[in-house]
């Protein structure tokens, strides 16, 4: 009981007092009502040129989602044992705008998915009416009609009323990109709908996009929740509001989003990997956002420049985001020598300080393990944990404190950063507090020298402690052969890198133990996680030469 009290105070004295006060006002009884008409809709603005979504569904009945087959016909829209991720990918109706063929049969059935779910899901009631769910539901039946100009009056009702209803309570309880993407949905409504109320809801999203913009994008263009895939959404979004924002609407700030932008797709680039795979930094899952190119691709039709970085030799500290990253021919690794994420939004941050990734010959060798699933299951929890990065964990802990689902009390903090190239082509140097909850003198500290074709990573752990293991997982493309203690890791055949590890004083051997890789939401692959065992010395140092 005493844990679960000082997880909750150590997680709750970081929330802001909005989302305090927007958690009490989150469960207070609705007062709103369902209303029988709707606005007239503009014909001003007719957007189509957006990213089109994966296509999750053949025949509208049985849809695939994080890997996983349901059918609409046998468990229905709100089914309590399907998992609720599952749930929010039907509701938000990503679907009718897949790049599936449009055919005059599939838009007509489309219009009878819709005007079923109006049947199905009453006002306010369930899943479907979640701000999340609801705000990406929105965005997509206003994509779709400005595409088949095919939503019906019943259909229009039920579109204002869901804005109403999203428009009296946004999630001010979570902040971050539920608020965004709800601000977004409100604009898109504010220009789809005519009259003074649709106006009350464009001024509103507005208003929450200029609180929101700088917060949540930051100076190294950067998503605040530092998540590549959350990124990738979120750049998604500033894109899809430029387009059909920019021209119309003069209280817009083009100028400002049209930077972030560019900023955004730059950090994007350096945080992805020559197959356009994400780095997998905090909750990160390919397959779930728009790829670069996509992005890329949306910015350049909309007529903003992208600076492209492709064969480009690059070594950068992003401060704001705290990421570091040295690309170069043959050569790429990304470490996180930064916060966890905002303090008072760690919801998909993991426990995962000073980890990182490393490409070598433009194939991906050590990764973090990603994520599969989100819920409250013990797996759920090991994702997050520290044991599943590419990491020092220390007495069998986890550096910031995760638990739950999406909650982090206590948490690990950068110190003592330090980053040249006097000499080398680079040096990258952090410690920090992660184990001072614990004792006090607990820090770990890691070191990345690369000069050449060897890069060294030195661990050292000062402080009394009872054991720490440092971890590094491999890519499930890579396999191992060993020899007097010296791992080669090669691809079909070919080796990518040699590694050795000592303490400083003797070799020391490296296990291979057996553990798992998540790419994509719902999958688990097979993979081997390479663990050194600190010695007395409380220093290993991995040698890795490619």
């Amino acid at each position: 009981m005493w844990r679960k009290i000082s997880l909750l105070f150590h997680t709750i004295k970081f929330l802001k007092p909005t989302q305090l006060i927007g958690r009490f006002i989150h469960f207070l009884p609705r007062s709103i009502l369902e209303v029988s008409i709707h606005p007239k809709i503009s014909t001003e603005t007719s957007y189509q040129g957006f990213i089109a979504k994966q296509s999750s569904t053949q025949d509208l009945d049985c849809f695939t989602f994080l890997s996983e087959t349901n059918c609409l016909s046998s468990i229905g829209w709100d089914h309590p044992e399907v998992s609720k991720l599952w749930r929010y990918n039907l509701h938000y109706f990503d679907f009718i705008n897949s790049s599936y063929v449009e055919q005059d049969s599939r838009v007509q059935k489309e219009l009878d998915l819709i005007h079923q779910w109006i049947d199905e899901n009453p006002f306010g009631k369930g899943t479907a009416w979640e701000p999340y769910p609801s705000s990406l539901r929105i965005i997509n039946w206003i994509k779709w009609h400005w595409r088949t100009k095919s939503l019906t009056d019943k259909a229009l009702t039920s579109l204002w009323n869901q804005v109403r209803y999203l428009g009296d309570r946004p999630e001010y309880h979570l902040l971050g990109n539920h608020l965004f993407i709800n601000a977004k949905a409100l604009i898109f409504a504010g220009v789809f709908f005519k009259g003074l109320e649709a106006q009350k809801y464009l001024n509103q999203g507005l208003e929450i996009l200029n609180q929101e913009l700088n917060e949540q994008f930051l100076e190294d263009g950067a998503h605040f929740e530092l998540s590549p895939m959350y990124h990738a959404l979120g750049m998604e979004d500033l894109l899809d509001l430029f387009a059909i924002c920019h021209a119309n609407i003069p209280t817009f700030p083009r100028g400002e989003v049209a930077q972030k932008i560019q900023l955004g797709l730059t950090w994007l680039q350096l945080m992805s990997y020559a197959h356009g795979e994400l780095a997998h930094f905090n909750d990160c899952a390919n397959g779930i956002a728009p790829s670069l190119d996509q992005l890329e691709s949306f910015a350049f039709d909309l007529g903003i420049q992208v600076n492209k970085m492709e064969g480009e030799s690059t070594t950068r500290l992003l401060k704001s985001s705290g990421f570091f990253v040295s690309a170069s021919k043959g050569f790429k690794m990304i470490a996180d020598v930064g916060e966890i994420g905002p303090t008072y939004l760690p919801g998909h941050a993991h426990a995962d300080t000073l980890s990182f990734e490393l490409a070598l010959h433009g194939e991906r060798v050590i990764v973090n393990s990603g994520t599969s699933l989100y819920g409250l299951s013990q797996e759920r929890l090991r994702q997050r944990s520290t044991s599943a990065h590419s990491t020092v964990e220390i007495n069998g802990e986890n550096s910031s404190e995760v638990w739950s689902g999406f909650r982090v009390a206590r948490r690990a903090e950068p110190m003592d950063l330090d980053c040249n190239q006097e000499g080398v082509d680079f040096t990258l140097a952090c410690s920090h507090t992660g184990y001072q909850r614990f004792s006090k003198d607990i820090i770990h500290r890691r070191t990345w020298t690369k000069q050449g074709a060897i890069l060294t990573v030195k661990d050292q752990v000062l402080g009394k402690i009872a054991s720490a293991k440092a971890r590094y997982f491999l890519h499930p493309e890579i396999t191992v052969r060993e020899e007097d203690q010296v791992l080669y890791l090669d691809k079909n055949g070919k080796n990518l890198a040699v590694l050795k590890a000592s303490d400083g004083v003797n070799e020391i051997p490296i296990l291979q133990k057996k553990s798992s890789y998540h790419p994509i939401f719902g999958l688990s692959v097979p993979t081997i996680c390479l663990e050194i065992a600190l010695t007395e010395s409380q220093e290993i140092i991995l040698n890795v030469t490619f």
